[in-house]
């Protein structure tokens, strides 16, 4: 009989370790699946708020712990969603400032240039005679006058180039064009400048007919900037000249003046916005000019180098792919 006791109690004590058992691991895996959800939806709004989802939230968990880390997460999300209101508000604000200084800087230059080239035509005036007989000692200081309005015109349309040149990309216009006649047509419209400052340009080609495709604008305009260049450094000297060249992988135009050549420390930031030789904004015509030349041939796919000469002065050299 006492035997039968004990397995009895033996068979209840099995029984109710089972149920304690099953309970508690009932309740663990209920308690594991509830965390299991938790850290899924947890993981789910981490990924959606790093690529920039900040309307979601974390749900609320399962002990103490997890709704600590829920409330701390969602507070820290508010507070970058707050932030990038901020920055957002910010941008627009400064979108519509930086507006204004385009828009005021176009007017300006705008309304610099007409003076500027009604004071150009009446130094031609006098230089011609239209308004009289004028003296030698006159005439010097008109053609100073005259140098110094060139330049100040050239500073105008830099500063109005390269404002657009930084608001909008570059739609070329290509069309087929004869090199050699675009050169000697630039040569030509800087013929009363070169002629003030007693220079000449020597144009040389390896082919008579040149023909590529290019935005004959843009390309008149860097011609225009390095020749401007070479006049400004090249002061104590006569010639300035251009090269014109043709393989059959590139078209290489050069620019080479006989000035005093480039720092060879410095040769290669000279394309850079306003800067110049001597790292000063002393001259922003010149630091302007460079940056926009550039700019324009990386346009057209090609590359601009400055080089020194042997002998002197500097060559600036355009290289265009040929295919």
């Amino acid at each position: 009989m006492i035997f039968i006791a004990l397995n009895f109690l033996i068979c209840a004590l099995i029984i109710i370790t089972a149920l304690v058992l099953v309970i508690k691991y009932a309740k663990l895996s209920i308690k594991y699946n509830r965390l299991f959800k938790y850290l899924q939806n947890y993981l789910n709004v981490i990924i959606s708020t790093r690529y920039g989802n900040l309307n979601t939230k974390c749900e609320n968990g399962v002990d103490a712990l997890t709704l600590q880390l829920s409330k701390y997460t969602n507070a820290l999300i508010e507070s970058i969603k707050d932030r990038d209101t901020m920055i957002n508000e910010y941008i627009e604000k400064e979108k519509e400032s930086q507006n204004l200084k385009q828009d005021f800087i176009s007017s300006l230059t705008h309304d610099l240039k007409v003076p500027i080239i009604a004071q150009d035509n009446t130094y031609d005036l006098f230089l011609n005679g239209n308004l009289g007989a004028i003296s030698d000692v006159q005439k010097n200081a008109i053609k100073n006058l005259k140098i110094s309005n060139n330049d100040l015109k050239n500073l105008i349309v830099n500063l109005l180039d390269t404002q657009k040149l930084d608001i909008y990309n570059l739609n070329l216009n290509y069309e087929l064009t004869n090199l050699n006649g675009l050169i000697k047509e630039v040569i030509e419209q800087n013929k009363s400048i070169l002629t003030i400052q007693n220079k000449e340009i020597i144009f040389n080609s390896n082919c008579e007919n040149i023909s590529y495709k290019i935005d004959k604008f843009l390309i008149k305009r860097a011609l225009n900037n390095l020749i401007s260049n070479a006049i400004f450094y090249g002061k104590n000297s006569k010639n300035i000249y251009i090269d014109l060249n043709k393989t059959d992988d590139f078209i290489e135009i050069a620019v080479i003046d006989e000035g005093d050549g480039i720092k060879e420390d410095l040769i290669n930031d000279i394309f850079k916005k306003y800067y110049t030789s001597a790292k000063k904004y002393s001259n922003i015509g010149i630091g302007l000019g460079l940056y926009i030349v550039n700019k324009i041939v990386k346009a057209h796919n090609g590359t601009i180098k400055a080089i020194n000469n042997k002998t002197k002065g500097a060559s600036f050299i355009i290289t265009l792919p040929v295919k």
